[in-house]
This record gives structure tokens, C-alpha cells and sequence, in this order.
């Protein structure tokens, strides 16, 4: 999944939780306005690898509820909140645990 498939399939709020940016900001992304911070692309990108190793057996909507829920993977964070934190590899790693059916 690109970054661009990313804004188009990921809400608004989630997206601006991930990277940082405004609603504003991620509702021109979705317009066609390509992100120009290195930060923004970088979380899109981590979103994205996130995302795909979900795979594609969960729906959109199961995506966006694994992302919002409290993990006790992560230590009952978030795992939206830990990618806006920059810990790409603690939530890839409870994606993976997911996955493979271990309780997260």
C-alpha cells in the first residue's frame, strides 16, 4: 500500500494522530497536495508497512480498530499513538503478534 493509498483509505483523524500534521494539512493530502515534510512521509510510510502486514483478511474498518485500541502489547497504549511517537518498531512487532494470533 502506497502513501497516497494510505490517505485515501485511513480517516482524517487517524492519519493527523500518526503524523502530526493538521486535519487541514491531511484533507489537501487527500485532494491531490503530496506532503512535503520528511516527517509526514516518513509516518505515511511506517502507516503504510503497518497497515499492510495486517494483511488483507482485516477489513478497513478492523484496521482502523486494531490501530485506535489499547494494546496490552504496547503496554495498553495505542498503537496509533506509539507510530505518532515515532516507535514504528514496537507497533510492527504487535502487527506481527497480531497476526499470528498472539493476545495484543
Amino acid at each position: 500500500m502506497t502513501a497516497a493509498q494510505v490517505v485515501r483509505a485511513v480517516p482524517s483523524g487517524i492519519l493527523a494522530e500518526v503524523t502530526g500534521a493538521a486535519v487541514r494539512s491531511v484533507e489537501r493530502w487527500r485532494a491531490g497536495v503530496v506532503p512535503r515534510r520528511h516527517a509526514y512521509v516518513q509516518r505515511l510510510d511506517d502507516l503504510s508497512a503497518v497497515l499492510e502486514l495486517l494483511g488483507p483478511s482485516l477489513s478497513n474498518r478492523g484496521k482502523q480498530a486494531w490501530l485506535t485500541s489499547r494494546s496490552p502489547y504496547l503496554g495498553f497504549q495505542r498503537p496509533v499513538d506509539v507510530l505518532a511517537a515515532g516507535e514504528f518498531e514496537r507497533v510492527r512487532a504487535a502487527a506481527r503478534a497480531y497476526v499470528e494470533g498472539e493476545p495484543t
